[in-house]
């Protein structure tokens, strides 16, 4: 028997070396657009502040972006038409930083314990439902309108390292 194709020896051939997943540009996206994320987040609290006994702001945000992310999740598992540095910008940077889980986490901890759990119950619920909802709306939009994945006959997406394309 000959050699491992592999240097760790493990008998797999080696795959020819990946584009780096974390990129300049990839950074300087996730942190653009967390910047603008947080900046709406906090601006949007600031003008609809949350009452006193629940967070409905705080909850609205959260289902809100929940559902944005899932709607672009699913658009881009379809289309496949957004590049990595893009994708990681708005769902990691701006959506990231626009919902704010640990907002309803010190809201718990201030509350009495039956608000605490209604307030956290009804986030996953609603966040969970919004994310459904969304991603089932996306995908059958795509379907009626005809537009899905690439066939393997079309071009490789440019730009986008790993997508398995060339760049």
């Amino acid at each position: 028997m000959g050699a491992p194709n592999n240097p760790a020896g493990s008998g797999i051939p080696a795959s020819p070396k990946a584009p780096p997943r974390v990129t300049g540009r990839t950074l300087a996206a996730v942190a653009a657009g967390g910047f603008c994320g947080a900046a709406l987040r906090v601006g949007l609290g600031l003008w609809f502040p949350d009452a006193p006994g629940f967070p409905a702001t705080t909850l609205a945000i959260n289902v809100t972006g929940t559902a944005a992310l899932a709607a672009l999740t699913g658009y881009w598992q379809i289309t496949h038409r957004a590049p990595s540095w893009l994708r990681a910008g708005i769902g990691t940077g701006f959506l990231g930083a626009f919902t704010t889980f640990s907002a309803l986490i010190l809201f718990a901890v201030g509350a009495t314990p039956a608000a605490a759990v209604l307030d956290l119950v009804l986030s996953v619920l609603l966040c969970a439902a919004a994310a459904w909802a969304s991603m089932s709306w996306v995908e059958r939009a795509l379907a009626v309108s005809g537009e899905s994945a690439p066939s393997d006959r079309e071009l490789p997406r440019v730009g986008d390292p790993g997508a398995g394309g060339n760049p």
